[in-house]
């Protein structure tokens, strides 16, 4: 074990150790000390620097341990969460936002695999990821982003919208206004229908004082739904190799995103399969932009 890493990395969390009490080696020359109120403890004689040097090892492990648990408990408090099981809607910015909630079946009694963001209002995350998911369900959207139905005027703002290397056979975006769109892909058909608008502002949210990250990757579900119960804010919010198929005839369906940038990388695919004449990717007139960049290119494409 190389005990200046060890020593590195501790001194780069810049972090201060409680006075710790070691278990008892004795080595040569060194008075043996007994706890008050405790039996004595077998002498362990360990000749010259060996004895200090597992002493120290042992030491520094136990520190490293220590540490872990109050960057752990720290995470928790800053409402930091990781993947949880599909088939449940989660509250982020709710006292008991990391608890998810059961899903009801669908109509006909299957089981609701859906994963549910609610996001309450003033709700603040630096980073929502999702990456590595499988999504589809027959007559279901695969994403989905949208208000609750108690909220009339609220708004999800993103900084920066990001798509990597998804597919799907739909995707309509309407009631949403983005500074920068850089937009690229293959697509079987599309509409580029929005509004070019100077008074779309740029959007920069660097403060992440009181907000949380939230992470779901590797996973099978059957849909993505994002709820905003009033105005949320995001600062990244992430789509890397979301995968919609599985007989699922509904892409994306994206609403009321007030975003800076929104990038859709030249690897992702949308398309049904109708033909380029009949539009799959669809930016409705209700959306605004200050500036675009349009790299799409339509070439028939099924997604299933």
């Amino acid at each position: 074990m190389n005990l200046s890493k060890i020593r590195l990395i501790i001194r780069e969390r810049h972090v201060t150790l409680p006075l710790l009490r070691w278990p008892r080696f004795g080595t040569p020359g060194t008075p043996t000390v007994q706890a008050p109120g405790l039996p004595p403890a077998p002498r362990i004689q360990i000749g010259g620097r060996i004895g200090w040097i597992i002493a120290g090892v042992v030491g520094v492990s136990v520190a490293v341990v220590g540490v872990g648990v109050v960057f752990a408990v720290k995470d928790v408090v800053e409402n930091t969460y990781s993947w949880p099981a599909p088939g449940a809607a989660y509250d982020l910015a709710q006292a008991n936002g990391a608890m998810g909630m059961p899903l009801e079946p669908y109509e006909d009694g299957s089981a609701n695999q859906t994963l549910e963001i609610r996001l309450a209002a003033d709700a603040r995350l630096s980073t929502l990821t999702f990456s590595n998911l499988s999504l589809g369900k027959s007559g279901v959207t695969c994403v989905a982003i949208a208000r609750d139905g108690g909220n009339n005027s609220g708004y999800l703002w993103v900084q920066d919208l990001i798509m990597t290397n998804v597919t799907a056979p739909t995707l309509d975006i309407a009631n949403s206004e983005i500074a920068v769109l850089s937009i690229s892909g293959d697509v079987d058909g599309h509409t580029w229908g929005g509004t070019i608008s100077s008074t779309v502002t740029e959007l920069v949210v660097s403060s992440t004082r009181g907000s949380g990250t939230f992470e779901a990757s590797d996973s099978v579900v059957d849909r993505i739904l994002i709820t905003m119960l009033g105005d949320a804010t995001i600062g990244t919010l992430s789509f890397v190799d979301v995968a919609c198929g599985s007989g699922s005839s509904v892409g994306w369906d994206i609403d009321y995103v007030k975003a800076g940038t929104w990038t859709q990388n030249a690897a992702s695919r949308f398309g049904s399969g109708n033909g380029i004449d009949s539009a799959d990717w669809v930016m409705n007139s209700t959306v605004s932009y200050k500036s675009a960049t349009s790299g799409l290119i339509d070439t028939p494409i099924t997604v299933r």
